[in-house]
């Protein structure tokens, strides 16, 4: 595809991705096939479904999932689609259940994908309950990460996340506890949400009033393996990345696992191709984006901490000053992604360099994503590049 082997250089040398990769309804699709369906996709925190009966319902590239924690405490994953008629079985959202009804003809599957009751079905040749169960999706847990693979055919998730493991190992991070999850729409490309989430280069213009004074200049992109990068960078004297100054007293004590640098720092990880978060050092800053169309991305935010505070007696209070610095920054960054958006829709739009070490971690997923999709086949029309 025309423009994408720029990328595929150096970060000084490096060209962004042609704008129509973020307007381009054919390209779109061509990412959620080749990208999203055939790869692992975090999908947040296991906590969202801790609970026997708990499960939560999304669509992820057009596929719509359920997700759930069965009888024996395993967590699963299916198509939400009933195997009769292809109603979707729970609206999206959470919830607790003991078995899944199919609202339109009353089938009923067990936590474990089982179809258990299909009524009135009497008289069907060779129809065995056995043969209708749920489509299972393809699901791991590391480091209290959800990932899903949906076509079943991606790599060993150890594979995909490579050194990731050993590069958090410091925050614990299958310790955390979510205490705040909020989800919203935003009217850009999916990309667009997770660069500006990485990227140092923004700060100064965008969050001047609120989050930029905590940042110093980040140390260079690490060397890592597997399909990730991460970037750490100190804290400016007496800064905290995690909250806003009018709020310094609310703030919590520093993760006991952490030592060195990482006591006044953060690290900012994005596991390709659509969860990252920001590794503080008293909480982390989770974001996954699920596409819903070239324009539109449907966010979700969470925060979480480690138990020690959660069970602090004062943690409500104080967690509220972290959600409110959440939200602060977040509103920032959509007023600027919505307009970045209508110039990327410019036909005169086109890709330009990047700012070597502020902009490295986005170079290092358009650079991902750049060999991932050259080395697919089916290149879409790039004719109709604003379609």
């Amino acid at each position: 595809m025309e423009g994408l082997s720029d990328v595929v250089a150096p970060v000084e040398q490096a060209r962004s991705l042609p704008p129509r990769c973020y307007v381009n309804g054919r390209h779109f699709e061509w990412e959620m096939q080749g990208v999203f369906r055939s790869g692992w996709c975090g999908v947040g925190r296991v906590d969202r479904v801790a609970e026997t009966g708990t499960y939560c319902a999304f669509e992820l590239a057009g596929v719509p999932v359920l997700m759930v924690r069965d009888e024996n405490g395993e967590l699963r994953a299916f198509s939400n689609s009933c195997r009769h008629r292809g109603m979707k079985i729970a609206a999206d959202g959470e919830g607790k259940c003991k078995t899944f009804m199919c609202p339109f003809h009353a089938w009923t599957y067990g936590l474990d994908g089982r179809l258990i009751s299909c009524p009135r079905m009497e008289g069907v040749d060779e129809f065995s309950k056995d043969d209708y169960g749920l489509v299972p999706i393809r699901c791991e847990i590391r480091q209290g990460f959800v990932f899903l693979n949906m076509d079943g055919n991606g790599p060993d998730i150890d594979t995909w996340l490579g050194d990731f493991a050993t590069l958090h190992a410091p925050w614990s991070l299958e310790d955390l506890v979510t205490s705040e999850r909020s989800e919203f729409d935003v009217h850009c490309n999916w990309k667009a949400v997770l660069e500006v989430f990485n990227e140092y280069y923004h700060l100064s213009a965008v969050h001047s009033d609120t989050v930029a004074g905590s940042y110093a200049t980040p140390e260079p992109l690490d060397s890592v393996t597997g399909d990730y990068s991460s970037q750490f960078g100190a804290h400016k004297e007496n800064a905290r990345g995690g909250i806003l100054e009018d709020d310094r007293e609310s703030e919590f004590p520093v993760i006991e696992t952490l030592s060195g640098a990482t006591q006044n720092g953060t690290r900012y990880s994005w596991i390709f191709p659509s969860m990252t978060f920001a590794a503080s050092c008293d909480a982390i800053w989770v974001l996954e984006a699920y596409p819903q169309s070239p324009a539109l991305t449907r966010v979700a935010m969470s925060v979480c901490f480690p138990q020690q505070t959660t069970a602090l007696a004062d943690f409500a209070p104080r967690a509220a000053a972290y959600h409110r610095r959440m939200e602060a920054a977040m509103a920032e960054d959509v007023a600027i992604l919505e307009q970045q958006q209508l110039g990327l829709s410019s036909p005169l739009a086109k890709p330009g360099p990047f700012a070597p070490r502020l902009e490295a971690s986005v170079h290092a997923f358009q650079f991902w994503l750049a060999e991932r999709l050259l080395s697919l086949s089916g290149d879409p029309d790039s004719s109709d590049a604003h379609s």
